[in-house]
């Protein structure tokens, strides 16, 4: 009786245990069943979630803080090509830069107006650039070597040479690179400014007045040259001194400048503001039908004018911009121009090129580039 009490005993065990082993396969396929048709139907993992949320964080904190600027600009190619290249082609985007364009006609108002602040950076041509030694700007960025000003007058003036000015009244810009160009022709005549009557116009007015045969001669660049011998024919005009004649003693950049107080105060938009420019130097180069294009729409100017002052100066790409902005070749242009300034009576005596001259900014920039 007891070995048949211990047998029914055995037997109850191992029902027991066969129904807790059936009990848990059915749990595990039921959980395998359960996560497979989760997976199939699209639902992510925990995990997954975490990772997209952690990358999306990344990628907001990599993006710049959105800056509004008001960036000067002149009406011609050499004002604004770089400018409307990186607006353009989203430079000024990826910089976080939102860039409010405003023109100007002259270096010297436009200073005004960035001490005034009412701009925050703008283009100027080398004829302002006296302003930078007197400490009102900072030149920052250094774009291209300009040879289009020249000084014009027409065949029935009588004038043939730069000495044939000799009391003849001239119109010029104050303050402008066809300035700078009119003083070092009298200089090479050997004549001053007392030899001739100098007046003052703007650009357009200079085009209506030589047109008119109001005046002698005047002092214009491109477009403006382009409009007057379009207006008078191109046989019917000389050419008696051109930027490019005096490029043995003198080199003529056009660039970008700042005041000091705006530099100091926002040195993270400056870098910003030279990588966009920086990138749209290279684009230019790649594309300069449509850079010119872009200019010509941009100002509502003739696109064979515009192509005419692209092909007369020499502009930079990025690496060269970055090689002579840090090895000493433009600090050495700026500093043959301010002792022409002197000379000229533009300002009073020079000044240690580095504090006006300040490429600390493109240098972060290309390297940021590059690394």
């Amino acid at each position: 009786m007891k070995r048949i009490a211990a047998w029914i005993t055995l037997l109850a065990l191992l029902g027991m245990l066969a129904g807790c082993s059936k009990q848990g396969s059915a749990q595990t396929e039921t959980s395998a069943q359960a996560e497979t048709e989760a997976q199939s139907s699209g639902e992510s993992e925990p995990q997954a979630d975490e990772g997209a949320e952690t990358e999306g964080e990344t990628a907001a904190e990599e993006m710049p803080e959105p800056v509004n600027l008001r960036v000067a600009y002149h009406p011609n190619f050499g004002g604004n090509n770089l400018y409307i290249t990186a607006e353009k082609n989203g430079f000024f985007e990826e910089e976080g830069l939102n860039v409010e364009p405003v023109k100007f006609t002259a270096g010297p108002q436009e200073v005004a107006a960035m001490v005034a602040g009412d701009v925050d950076i703008g283009y100027i041509g080398h004829g302002a650039t006296f302003l930078a030694v007197q400490r009102q700007v900072n030149v920052f960025l250094t774009e291209f070597l300009g040879n289009g000003d020249e000084i014009l007058t027409y065949k029935d003036s009588g004038i043939t040479s730069l000495e044939d000015l000799k009391g003849k009244t001239i119109a010029t810009a104050p303050g402008t690179s066809g300035e700078t160009v009119l003083n070092l022709a009298l200089e090479k005549a050997g004549l001053t400014s007392d030899d001739v009557n100098i007046v003052n116009m703007d650009a357009a007015g200079m085009v209506a007045a030589i047109v008119g045969k109001k005046v002698d001669a005047c002092t214009l660049w491109p477009p403006q040259t382009t409009e007057v011998r379009k207006a008078m024919g191109e046989d019917n005009i000389v050419s008696l001194a051109t930027i490019g004649d005096f490029r043995d003693q003198f080199a003529f950049p056009g660039h970008w400048v700042v005041t000091p107080k705006f530099m100091d105060e926002n040195p993270d938009i400056m870098v910003r503001f030279s990588r966009a420019m920086l990138k749209a130097m290279d684009y230019r180069k790649e594309h300069p039908e449509e850079t010119a294009e872009n200019v010509a729409e941009f100002i509502d100017a003739p696109l064979d004018s515009v192509m005419e002052e692209m092909n007369r100066i020499d502009m930079f790409d990025a690496d060269y911009c970055y090689q002579v902005m840090t090895d000493g070749t433009a600090a050495q242009w700026y500093d043959a121009l301010q002792n022409l300034y002197v000379k000229d009576g533009s300002v009073e005596k020079t000044v240690p090129v580095e504090e006006w001259f300040r490429p600390e900014f493109v240098k972060e920039a290309y390297e940021s580039m590059k690394n």
